[in-house]
Order: structure tokens, then C-alpha cells, then sequence
């Protein structure tokens, strides 16, 4: 694991979100109250794209099923929703992210 720059701070806006790809990974990393958070962009359930997903405060929904993840955490805070059916569901990697002048770092 180390640190790796993903962004600038003027590639990612307040109240929005842009996925990346480093080191083998899917990277969303998301400008939540003027602070960064990073997770995977896959969504646990069955791989749908999270960037493509709805952000709402720090909640976001999967487009494929509306599994609900915190971007803070990575929790998963609501599971996807297919009829009556309530399919398991892992919580989101969550990465480190840091600051170095307007450089956004992912430890990867």
C-alpha cells in the first residue's frame, strides 16, 4: 500500500464525484462538505458503476439495484432492492485519502 495522486482539487468540484482507476483498482472519489472521500466504484452487489450512481449528502445509490453506501465509510446502509428478494451485501473498500497542495492522494 502507498499513497498514490489520483486528482487535482479542480478535477473534483464540491458536491461531485469522478471515478479513477490506479494501481489495479477502481477508484470513486468524491468532494463531500469540502473534504475528499475515496471507495470503490464497483458496487458489491453485482458490479454496477457508482459513478454513474446518485449522490445525495453522503449516500450513494447504485444505478443497477439502489444499494446504498455511505461515502464516508463505505457501509452499506441499505441493500439493493429486486422484488422480495434481500441478497447479502458487502460494504464498500474504503481508501485513505489525503491532501498535498491541490494533489488528492489515494492510499492504494
Amino acid at each position: 500500500m502507498g499513497f498514490t495522486r489520483i486528482a487535482t482539487v479542480d478535477q473534483i468540484p464540491l458536491g461531485s464525484m469522478r471515478a479513477y482507476s490506479a494501481k489495479g483498482k477502481d477508484v470513486l472519489i468524491i468532494n463531500y462538505g469540502g473534504s475528499y472521500f475515496a471507495i470503490n466504484s464497483k458496487c458489491t452487489h453485482m458490479g454496477g458503476n457508482l459513478a454513474k450512481g446518485r449522490l445525495e449528502g453522503k449516500i450513494i445509490t447504485c444505478p443497477r439495484h439502489g444499494a446504498k453506501f455511505d461515502i464516508t465509510s463505505g457501509a452499506c446502509v441499505s441493500k439493493p432492492k429486486i422484488g422480495l428478494l434481500k441478497p447479502s451485501i458487502k460494504d464498500e473498500v474504503n481508501y485513505t485519502v489525503k491532501l498535498e497542495g491541490d494533489n488528492i492522494l489515494v492510499d492504494i
